[in-house]
């Protein structure tokens, strides 16, 4: 009858704890869907968005030389080829990937709780050898860790972007979960084994820096009787991620050693970067150190809890705690450490939010009921501002007011179907990939700007295999022409034909340019303004309606040329109109004349858009003129204009 009883009240438990878990899920999905896709798509998940659509091996390719590693990207590329390219899905797939962490928090939980069958004791000894019972349900299993990993403002901000952190939480959650299982027993499990082995791994090809907290659950399995287990396991999963290792490792240290040497962050000591990382994993930058006092306020009452009952003579093990406090305390201190040579930000530390949600529930449930609901409730009120404004509105990595619109709105303005724009950065063509719509052209990439920077070479190639096929292409380039993006547009002005160009927000620059043609010669040759010559042009004669015609001119200073002039190449119509034209200083701007060598051919592009519904013959003619007043110049022949010739536009 007694048996029978037990069994009864533990059946009645274990229905209890469902409900609740299905209660924590349902939460967690409802705050990690408020404002989902009301935000603003951010700058990191422009980039995710423009990476994961990219081919496997580019994904690889870019991943190397970036801070992040590929496996997020990878998923993220099949669910927008399974659901196509838009923010909303996006997120929500980050939300997917995040909501396994809410009962994992308590399968974990539980099964840390229990490790090596000691967490109840009395004066040394387990009463009760049957892990599952009632008794020991009540003193730790009682779903703290479901729900504040349901709440934790942290998880739930990473969990609602379109970034590699939400799916960090559940992966590190397995990985505690095969890892504890591996530490309790000294026998070998295959299935704990391949468990720890993939989710570590799987980890790593996630987050770097998750690797702190996992150096905490190692350090912990290693005092365990299964240490044997846990090595071999972890073994197993340095070979499955040897291969990334060693094709990206060299170069993320490369990477960090080159920031180490311009990085005023060395000069801060590191117990101001342990502060920062502090406050980062509590997200506390609203409530300061309210919120780091607040949860070490509880820790330290759920310990003063656990004392007391010790003395009582029934007492819980400190011992697993350790588990949470190395995965935190390593993690704090390798996060600062690392930024003294790159920076600190609140998504390295998402690895270690599981531990903190484990060491907070741990705390609780040592507390009397009254008392633990209090607690829970002081840091429900004190976060609420932050949950409801930083967490709902994303504004964790927003600085600068910016229009992720722009892209799309500029270049679409004046685009042909037929087209592909160009990005020195993936986060722009993620905005324009979020934007754009089936016949709005396509577009490519050549990585001039931080984090990633190609060599030359590379986007070289591609830039050229896309003329094949695309005879006009936009050139985006975010910050204009500062650090590596001017050889790009430098590069692009010498070998196609820059048509328009203008400057919007953000020092953002957008180019048309064409293609190159079949050119022949044109007329001019040998004309003069001044010690100015044009030494001689050339022309695309045959084009189809609504391209860019490509006129190439080489000019040569024989002395000095003191004033900017500007060159005007005009396509003229039979009836008289201007139908294109193009006014610049030789190289698209880039090369005034008065910084011409002397005796030295300079060559210079212009690129005509020519409207897509004229047909018929066009005569070329150009000329220079005073940008300050408009003034054309007469050449040696006497007249304002020279003839370049006639392209028959079909």
């Amino acid at each position: 009858m007694t048996q029978h009883l037990a069994l009864s009240t533990q059946h009645s438990a274990l229905s209890t704890l469902k409900k609740l878990a299905v209660v924590a899920i349902l939460v967690g999905f409802g705050l990690r869907m408020v404002k989902l896709g009301d935000v603003l798509p951010r700058w990191d998940e422009g980039w995710s968005v423009a990476h994961a659509a990219l081919s496997w091996a580019d994904v690889l390719t870019i991943t190397a030389a970036d801070v992040h590693p590929p496996l997020y990207y990878l998923v993220l590329g099949v669910w927008q080829n399974l659901f196509g390219v838009n923010l909303f899905g996006a997120r929500y797939l980050s939300i997917m990937l995040s909501l396994p962490a809410i009962p994992l928090a308590y399968v974990v939980a539980k099964r840390w709780a229990t490790v090596n069958g000691q967490w109840l004791m009395v004066n040394g000894q387990s009463p009760i050898p049957n892990p599952q019972s009632p008794k020991k349900f009540s003193i730790f299993h009682f779903p703290f860790s479901i729900f504040l990993m349901a709440w934790l403002p942290l998880a739930v901000y990473y969990s609602g972007v379109v970034r590699m952190y939400a799916l960090v939480p559940t992966l590190m959650l397995l990985a505690m979960y095969f890892g504890l299982g591996l530490a309790q027993r000294r026998r070998w499990s295959w299935r704990n084994g391949l468990g720890f082995a993939l989710s570590a791994a799987a980890l790593m090809l996630t987050l770097y820096h998750a690797v702190w907290a996992l150096l905490g659950l190692a350090v912990y399995a290693l005092l365990q009787r299964g240490r044997r287990n846990f090595m071999a396991a972890a073994l197993l999963a340095g070979a499955l991620y040897l291969p990334w290792a060693i094709y990206a490792i060299p170069q993320l240290i490369g990477r960090a050693s080159a920031e180490a040497t311009r990085n005023t962050n060395q000069q801060l000591p590191l117990s101001y970067w342990l502060e920062q990382a502090a406050k980062g994993l509590t997200l506390s930058r609203e409530v300061g150190w309210w919120g780091i006092g607040l949860m070490l306020g509880i820790v330290l009452a759920g310990g003063i809890a656990w004392a007391v009952r010790r003395r009582r003579g029934a007492a819980i093990s400190l011992a697993p705690v350790l588990l949470p406090i190395l995965m935190i305390g390593l993690t704090l201190f390798g996060v600062a450490f690392a930024a003294r040579n790159w920076a600190l930000n609140e998504r390295m530390l998402v690895g270690a939010a599981p531990a903190l949600v484990l060491i907070l529930a741990w705390a609780l449930a040592q507390l009397p009921k009254p008392l633990a609901a209090v607690a829970a409730f002081g840091l429900v009120a004190l976060y609420f501002s932050t949950s409801t404004g930083v967490v709902f509105d994303k504004t964790l990595e927003v600085f600068d007011a910016y229009d992720p619109h722009q892209y799309h709105r500029r270049i679409t303005a004046q685009a042909q179907a037929s087209d592909v724009a160009i990005f020195n950065v993936l986060s722009p063509a993620g905005f324009y990939a979020l934007d754009r719509r089936a016949n709005d052209p396509t577009w490519s990439y050549a990585l001039t700007w931080d984090p990633v920077i190609e060599r030359h070479e590379r986007w070289e190639a591609r830039i050229l295999a896309l003329a094949q096929q695309h005879p006009r292409l936009w050139l985006v380039l975010y910050r204009g022409l500062a650090g590596q993006n001017g050889p790009l547009r430098g590069w692009l002005d010498s070998h196609f034909y820059p048509a328009s160009g203008d400057w919007g927000p953000e020092e953002v620059f957008i180019g048309l340019y064409g293609a190159p043609q079949p050119m022949q010669a044109g007329g001019g040759a040998g004309t003069t303004w001044g010690d100015l010559e044009l030494r001689q042009s050339q022309f695309a004669p045959e084009l189809k309606a609504g391209a860019i015609v490509p006129v190439g001119l080489t000019w040569q200073a024989n002395a000095p040329i003191k004033v900017g002039y500007k060159i005007f190449v005009h396509a003229i119509a039979p009836d008289g109109r201007v139908l294109a034209q193009h006014d610049a200083q030789p190289l698209n701007d880039l090369r005034p004349f008065f910084t011409l060598p002397v005796g030295e051919a300079v060559i210079d592009h212009h690129g005509l858009a020519l409207p897509a519904d004229f047909r018929g013959k066009l005569r070329l003619v150009m000329g220079l003129y005073d940008p300050n007043t408009g003034q054309r110049l007469r050449h040696s022949g006497g007249a304002e204009v020279v003839v370049l010739g006639e392209v028959e536009v079909r």
